[in-house]
């Protein structure tokens, strides 16, 4: 993809803005909103270039070498958190009372790489690959959105929604954190729940998935 400067630009665009991309389509708003920001796009720019076509490539080389990359995810997740948040705040203030739509739009807002990665593997392979949430990460979005959410609309934690926030970006970079120190992989602890949810709602038998037998030989290799 280096060879094609210009489609690896595009295609980096959609990477580094998939949920400002996203929830703009879901608005109505203009695609192309995230330009206004200026000097972050040039920050976006600036990295996008270092990383593929810096002299011998010298930043991809130093970030492996170095294992530093692991450790530049923790501002992500706090990013992303922010995100899931300021989601909630844009629809409740337009739609307030509503549960699903905000919790929806927040995840779409903090995690639309999913959903990019998804279109993009479905217009290469044709959908033969069932849509499902990649990580643990992303998961935790999914689970701050509806934690949050429920503060906003109930008042169910005895703290503020603010310290909620707090609470739940801390929990978001420790599960980062146990999952570059301890796991040595991108661990998941949400999937055991999700197994047995599946087995009670659709009547799946024990036995794991393929798929899922294949990640767990990954991981113990």
């Amino acid at each position: 993809i280096c060879e094609h400067p210009l489609s690896c630009f595009i295609l980096g665009v959609f990477y580094i803005y998939p949920g400002g991309i996203l929830s703009a389509l879901v608005r109505g708003e203009n695609l192309l909103s995230f330009l206004t920001n200026t000097p972050l796009f040039y920050a976006a720019f600036a990295s996008w270039y270092l990383i593929f076509y810096s002299p011998f490539d010298f930043v991809f080389r130093v970030l492996r070498t170095t294992r530093l990359l692991p450790f530049l995810a923790l501002p992500q997740d706090w990013q992303r958190v922010g995100l899931v948040l300021g989601g909630l705040k844009i629809v409740n203030n337009e739609s307030p009372g509503f549960f699903l739509y905000p919790v929806v739009f927040g995840v779409l807002r903090s995690s639309g790489f999913m959903v990019v990665k998804y279109i993009e593997v479905g217009m290469m392979n044709g959908l033969k690959t069932g849509f499902r949430v990649p990580n643990q990460a992303t998961k935790t979005m999914v689970l701050a959105a509806v934690l949050l959410q429920l503060q906003v609309l109930y008042s169910v934690f005895p703290i503020s929604l603010d310290d909620l926030y707090c609470y739940l970006v801390m929990f978001a970079i420790v599960m980062r954190l146990f999952t570059i120190f301890i796991t040595k992989a991108d661990w998941d602890p949400y999937l055991h729940l999700e197994n047995i949810a599946c087995r009670i709602v659709y009547g799946l038998k024990e036995e794991l998935s393929r798929d899922d037998a294949k990640d767990m030989k990954k991981k113990k290799n």
